[in-house]
């Protein structure tokens, strides 16, 4: 059973790339400006009790936007639909913190955790941006479907919304009717 979470700074000593054996130290400047602003800095994907999965940000100077940091999915998991999960996962995060924006470094050559391919950044939604080696996802766009627990809270507020009672038919506004003719 797979379950997704937030990711704290004290988490993160525990949370090597698969890949490179990259570690994110929970004294790392972004790191923590993340968790100062959000409280978290990232989300990881378990399945069975192991970590199959992290996706880290950072904030950015740019209001409403923030960095992906670092991404991966252990190997025996690759194109399981997990790397999607976790962007979604975070893109919820982000836009409960008012955070409208991803931008994220795309490789074409050496793909990394810091750097995924461009390739999956496209599929998963990001355009390419000015440069060619960034790639940004605008989410007020890429979150327009109404599933999930954003559609069920915008169901809810429109459900609350008043309701306008129904216009008179024919526009009679009292109960009396007039004869014309004979």
């Amino acid at each position: 059973m797979s379950r997704l979470s937030m990711v704290t700074l004290a988490e993160l000593p525990g949370l090597a790339c698969p890949y490179c054996g990259r570690v994110v130290a929970a004294d790392t400047p972004w790191a923590v400006a993340a968790a100062t602003r959000w409280g978290w800095c990232g989300v990881k994907l378990t399945v069975d009790g192991e970590v199959a999965g992290l996706l880290l940000l950072s904030p950015l100077e740019e209001p409403g936007q923030a960095m992906l940091m670092n991404i991966w999915v252990r190997p025996e998991s690759v194109r399981s639909g997990y790397g999607k999960q976790l962007l979604q996962a975070a893109s919820a995060g982000l836009l409960s913190r008012k955070v409208r924006v991803i931008i994220a470094q795309g490789s074409r050559r050496s793909v990394r955790c810091e750097a995924p391919s461009r390739d999956f950044l496209k599929a998963i939604g990001f355009t390419r941006g000015l440069d060619d080696r960034l790639w940004r996802l605008d989410l007020d766009r890429t979150v327009a479907e109404k599933s999930g627990v954003l559609g069920i809270v915008g169901r809810l507020f429109e459900s609350l919304r008043p309701v306008t009672p129904p216009e008179p038919a024919g526009g009679a506004i009292s109960g009396r009717t007039t004869r014309t003719g004979s």
